[in-house]
């Protein structure tokens, strides 16, 4: 498993998401649109997962087999066919990972979404397995890695205490262990661990404050002690300000502050200043963004000092920090076109880089580019079956909420439509410390197939658009956040894009919340919901938290507003009797974030009103389907209420709901 040297952007706490549904009308088409196979859009794709080994002989990837994705293994050179590596028949394979010296693949897996995972080693020859963490009822973390010491991973392991991990080394060819750190019962997680000198080394480590803000302490090789080193307030410690990480030689300390600005700038600390500078430790500014969001997309191969940065807006941009990359990026320029291009990964020489190319309208291909000959090979197409059909283009749009705030969205027009007002649903991304973005949006195409417009909105409280924009969002669940979701709705329909009769609200996570929030919070505005492993009921959601969220709490309860709002107020269970319009309500069984409670008392309080519902349980997921074929018995469920509520086309159920193990609980709709 390879390390990125840096990782910058926003502390996300938690996971959730929202979006779709309103009452009927027949569409008219402008011409016959081919109807896409949802199992095209949502089954499994061809390939994905792709890995490039650091000898730069091999690939590993998924793709299916037997119907369910499994590992496989390719030679770069030569007529070899592809070796199948695993055989799972029911629950997906995960991705795996090359160590450094491409000896070993290192994968995960849990039990049925209950989120603890488990390391496996892989052999890329025989396909033989070795559970490496315990396996069972422990949540293991890979924390470092390095080509120094192929054979070695640092892991983290809650086994002792659920709420915190230690560190262990990991001998990966013996699964032998050594602990490396005891984590403390105060909350002091270590955020770094760095070879140097030699040796493993956790040399940083940060506490959430009771007040929401976070305090980072260093201990470099040869400190005996732990020293303070920086203090943030909650509004930096929310937006991602911190130290990241040092980088591969041990020179520099990397991270990204957003103190005193609304957008992070990236920057950086000596080891030679750290020894010395205590709390008054100012850094060098690498880079200031232009932009809410700032990652590191390539870093120097030898040293690990970033050389190349991308900006995120409502698109992309890259930053050149190394002029040496400018003729490959020029080349993969022309190679992309219009569409969006990355390095997703490379050899341990950095001269072969595994590229993947994407857009909105095409599926994404993975090239590679050899740097020293300049050339570029196609390898894979992760959805070739897309190409027979045309997709829409997805709109970058920046409209104003009532009280003026930006809200960046993206809009995606059915191609069905004639003119005037269309049925329009609104997709709620989770989180909310998220945000959507532009690019292949599987949902949005499907909707758009048929008949709806789709609108994406990165409503207050979103990450990647700036400090302000986040924190417009704390203690606004319910409150301005479902506003700013309210007001992008109604442009739609004063612009005479959406019909305000046939509008309908989807998500999952914390748009499943919001998804609910608008059928009681603006009861007459949707005609209909589709609510995804979302709470209702924040009081229950807040006591259910897995213990491994524990160090985090005080940042999820900063942002809900515990102390300051009413959380009865603000849960819709406590407003069933606000809702007029039915709801279609998924959850997992297992989920560990939403437990199922949460749906299923929405759902009993529904049918005590004599309200139209259709709720169904997945046995075997968790916090969102991992399994395509409860993925596709979902969507189809989706496509069959939405054209019953709010006209449009649906394909035909066949056996997909069959195939799943969908346990459909409570139903309004026909039986298929």
């Amino acid at each position: 498993m390879r390390r990125r040297t840096l990782m910058v952007g926003g502390l996300i706490v938690s996971g959730l998401m929202a979006l779709q549904a309103m009452a009927p009308l027949a569409l008219q088409a402008a011409e016959p649109v081919p109807l896409i196979p949802r199992e095209v859009l949502f089954g499994n794709p061809e390939i994905s997962g792709v890995n490039l080994s650091p000898d730069g002989k091999r690939l590993v990837y998924l793709a299916p087999y037997q119907g369910v994705l499994n590992l496989w293994v390719r030679d770069l050179e030569g007529g070899a066919p592809p070796r199948l590596l695993t055989r799972q028949k029911k629950r997906p394979q995960r991705p795996a990972s090359w160590t450094y010296d491409s000896r070993y693949l290192i994968s995960s897996r849990d039990s049925e979404g209950d989120e603890n995972t488990i390391l496996v080693k892989i052999d890329p020859e025989s396909g033989k397995q070795w559970d490496l963490t315990p396996p069972k009822g422990v949540k293991a973390k890979v924390v470092g890695s390095d080509r120094d010491v192929p054979n070695e991973l640092v892991v983290g392991l809650n086994d002792r205490d659920p709420r915190f991990h230690d560190l262990y080394v990991l001998k990966i060819d013996s699964g032998e262990r050594e602990l490396l750190y005891r984590s403390t019962d105060d909350g002091r997680l270590v955020g770094s661990v760095e070879r140097l000198d030699g040796t493993w080394q956790p040399v940083m480590r940060a506490q959430v404050l009771p007040n929401g803000g976070s305090a980072y302490e260093l201990r470099l090789p040869g400190d005996s002690e732990w020293r303070p080193f920086l203090r943030f307030g909650f509004e930096d410690t929310i937006s991602g300000s911190g130290p990241a990480g040092f980088t591969r030689d041990g020179r520099w300390l990397y991270g990204q502050l957003s103190t005193g600005e609304d957008l992070p700038r990236l920057v950086r600390w000596s080891r030679e200043q750290l020894r010395t500078c205590g709390t008054d430790c100012t850094p060098e500014v690498v880079y200031r963004a232009t932009s809410g969001a700032l990652g590191t997309a390539l870093s120097d191969i030898e040293t690990g000092v970033p050389t190349l940065l991308q900006e995120v807006d409502l698109r992309s941009r890259k930053v050149v920090l190394d002029p040496a990359l400018k003729p490959d990026l020029a080349a993969l320029k022309r190679l992309a076109g219009r569409n969006d291009f990355g390095v997703v990964d490379r050899d341990l020489s950095d001269r072969i880089w595994l590229v993947m190319i994407g857009s909105d309208q095409q599926g994404p291909q993975y090239w590679l580019w050899d740097r020293d000959q300049q050339q570029h090979r196609k390898l894979f197409s992760i959805q070739p079956k897309l190409d027979a059909y045309t997709l829409a283009p997805m709109e970058a749009l920046s409209l104003k909420a009532r009280d003026g705030r930006r809200l960046p969205i993206y809009l995606t027009r059915t191609p069905l439509a004639k003119q005037g007002p269309q049925p329009l649903v609104l997709l709620v991304h989770g989180g909310p410390q998220a945000r959507d973005y532009w690019g292949l949006n599987p949902t949005h195409q499907l909707l758009a197939n048929r008949g709806y417009h789709v609108m994406s909105v990165n409503y207050r409280g979103s990450t990647g658009f700036g400090k302000d924009h986040l924190l417009a969002g704390e203690g606004e669940w319910y409150g301005r956040m479902q506003d700013d979701l309210v007001d992008a709705v109604r442009w739609a329909v004063d612009e005479g894009i959406a019909d305000p009769e046939r509008l309908v609200i989807k998500g999952a996570s914390y748009g499943g919340y919001a998804a609910l929030a608008g059928l009681t919070r603006d009861p007459t505005l949707f005609a209909a919901a589709v609510a995804e492993v979302g709470p209702s009921n924040l009081r229950t959601l807040l006591a259910s938290f897995p213990p491994y969220w524990e160090s985090a709490r005080k940042l999820t309860e900063r942002m809900i507003g515990v102390g300051r709002v009413d959380l009865d107020a603000i849960s819709p269970i406590n407003h069933v009797d606000q809702i007029q319009r039915p709801l279609l309500l998924g959850h997992g069984a297992n989920d560990p974030r939403v437990n199922l409670k949460e749906s299923e008392t929405i759902a009993a309080a529904m049918k005590e009103r004599g309200l139209p519902i259709d709720f169904v349980v997945f046995p075997d997921e968790g916090h969102g389907l991992a399994n395509p074929r409860n993925s596709l018995a979902m969507v189809a469920l989706t496509e069959a209420f939405l054209k019953r509520h709010i006209g449009g086309r649906a394909e035909p159920f066949g056996d997909v709901l069959k195939q799943s193990s969908m346990d459909w609980r409570l139903r309004s709709l026909p039986a298929p």
